[in-house]
């Protein structure tokens, strides 16, 4: 048994080979070409097995029939042995096969972030400038706006100030004018109440005063 699977290991020793990484990219028609072979492969090691298991069956059976049955079933299991090993080799091959375009994927994937990522880097500080940049436009529109709207402010202030002193000066003027008209009247009520002191009903202007 011991024999049997070191000599199992050393027909396994070629794919070794197979694992050492390949970093370099596959064409999707070589990428589809390794996989079925993969596929390919673990089919017939699939198969292979099954009709190994099936022959070692009917060959045990067979074999309890002879004469010389240890003999027979030792034969048996040697040739059962080979068809395993071999079925095991090409399904840990396709194994093999597929790992090896996984890590080429992923290799392909690592190098593709590694180029990306200085460019994403610039991406992204060039969008956190434009936001920023956006963002103090915004802070300045704001500010320049609140800024109008005061001195907008302070000018209807000053306007509404103005018009309002304009209406007390008119208010003003008009009182003015208006004590003056009366002042006016007074001196002319008090001149005629003269006159009508001084000369009494009947008389005329010009005639001696009449004295009281």
């Amino acid at each position: 048994m011991r024999k049997t699977i070191v000599l199992l290991l050393l027909s396994l020793l070629p794919l070794a080979t197979i694992a050492q990484v390949n970093s370099q990219p596959l064409s999707a028609n070589e990428r589809e070409e390794k996989l079925g072979r993969a596929r390919t492969l673990k089919a017939e090691a699939a198969a292979s097995q099954k009709a190994a298991d099936a022959k070692l069956k009917t060959t045990n059976d067979a074999c309890y029939k002879k004469f010389q049955v240890s003999s027979c079933l030792d034969a048996a299991r040697k040739e059962h042995t080979a068809s395993t090993r071999e079925a095991k080799r090409k399904d840990l091959e396709a194994g093999e096969i597929e790992r090896d375009v996984k890590r080429r994927d992923v290799a392909v994937k690592d190098a593709k972030r590694t180029t990306d990522a200085p460019v994403k880097a610039a991406e992204q500080k060039a969008k956190g400038e434009a936001y920023r940049e956006e963002e103090a436009r915004k802070a300045d529109a704001r500010s320049a706006k609140a800024i109008k709207k005061e001195r907008e402010a302070a000018q209807g202030r000053e306007k509404h100030a103005k018009e309002q002193a304009r209406r007390e000066r008119k208010v003003e003027s008009q009182l003015k004018k208006d004590e003056q008209v009366a002042e006016k009247r007074r001196k002319r009520e008090e001149r005629q109440a003269q006159q009508a002191a001084k000369y009494p009903e009947g008389t005329k202007p010009g005639s001696p005063p009449v004295n009281p």
